[in-house]
């Protein structure tokens, strides 16, 4: 498998959140949704570009909508290891 490495912080934290999204939309976990929401408002602290603030905005989209997505509001209700 292959690696992929970032060279800018928001690279690595825009991956992240992206990552994070999937991961809750496998397993429906409420702790995700306080680290993908910690991961959106540092990068929107951070936005000192119109490139990356874009970026916070079409994130923050997707979240949202992975948020009501039905089948993860529906996750088994068991604890989740990660």
């Amino acid at each position: 498998m292959s690696t992929t490495y970032f060279n800018d912080t928001p690279d690595t934290v825009i991956a992240a959140t992206r990552w994070l999204m999937r991961r809750y939309q496998k397993t429906g976990c409420r702790k995700l949704v306080r680290r993908v929401e910690q991961h959106l408002r540092w990068m929107e602290s951070r936005a000192s570009n119109p490139q990356l603030a874009d970026v916070c905005r079409r994130l923050s989209f997707e979240w949202r909508a992975v948020l009501r997505t039905p089948e993860v509001n529906n996750a088994d209700p068991r604890p989740t290891f990660h």
